[in-house]
């Protein structure tokens, strides 16, 4: 059984700490890391570690591609610290990855990050949004990323599953999206209750999301996949009312009734583009 690594100390419940623990599954997503991170790209450059906790993927990273390549994200004080004197080379940022700026992060770097972390359970959904987010302007490039089985099998999730939603459609949209492998609760400490994800994401970038979306605003792409889908059980035509302000002279003007009638799990991304134009222009 993989042990703790020496000089680890006890992970924060509060902050959702689950230490890896299994070098074989470390040196795993490694490998993956680097295939996702050199999609379209010569070489793995400008990384940034999304709480690194105890270091295992950390001390792996830094052996690969030097600590002068790579920075961190670390909330917890005992990390920062430990971290630093392990590693004199690497910029350790002592902040919350929900208030950091990656397009400032990017700025800084010159070009594009590329995202790699184990991912808190309980704000996944968040940072995925942030990094989503910061890729329209072109600040990530790509992030691999570990997160809760079911969360995962929502990002690849076909249409008309049960499994398919905001999350599916979004980053279907913005990202090439891969659901690399599942990681059991043993390689952890301490164990979480459920099965892991590792999932890739290569982001479009800005021109190609624009030419994706057709001139469509993502964020009033994301106003329209979230209203429908928080009333999953409503037809399109009804769950865009509050959209449109009860104008439902409006949807019925814009939409066609093959997809007004729908459920949202019926429709594709694409046909949520389309959507998005119709009311939104």
């Amino acid at each position: 059984t993989p042990k703790l690594p020496a000089g680890s100390y006890k992970p924060k419940q509060s902050l959702g700490q689950n230490y890896l623990k299994d070098p074989n599954t470390v040196a795993k997503i490694l490998r993956t890391f680097h295939q996702d991170a050199t999609k379209h790209r010569p070489s793995v450059e400008r990384i940034l570690e999304l709480g690194p906790g105890a270091g295992a993927l950390t001390d792996r990273l830094v052996e690969t591609y030097g600590a002068a390549n790579m920075q961190a994200i670390e909330l917890d004080e005992r990390s920062v610290q430990i971290l630093r004197e392990k590693h004199p080379g690497l910029r350790v940022q002592h902040a919350d990855v929900m208030q950091v700026s990656y397009a400032d992060l990017a700025e800084a770097e010159g070009q594009p990050l590329v995202v790699i972390g184990n991912l808190p359970y309980y704000i996944t959904s968040q940072i995925l949004f942030a990094l989503a987010d910061a890729s329209h302007a072109g600040a990530v490039h790509s992030a691999t990323v570990t997160m809760q089985w079911e969360v995962g099998q929502r990002m690849v999730a076909a249409r008309s599953t049960k499994d398919y939603g905001i999350l599916s459609v979004v980053f279907q949209l913005y990202a090439d999206v891969t659901c690399h492998f599942k990681i059991p609760p043993t390689v952890f400490y301490p164990k979480p209750k459920v099965d892991s994800a590792l999932i890739g994401l290569h982001f479009l970038g800005p021109a190609r999301l624009r030419q994706r979306l057709a001139g469509v605003r993502p964020a009033d792409l994301r106003r329209v996949v979230t209203s429908t889908f928080q009333q999953r059980r409503k037809t399109v035509r009804n769950s865009l009312k509050k959209l449109c302000q009860g104008d439902e002279f409006s949807i019925q003007q814009e939409l066609p009734e093959d997809w007004a009638s729908k459920r949202p799990e019926e429709l594709s991304p694409g046909q949520f583009i389309e959507i998005t134009r119709l009311l939104f222009g």
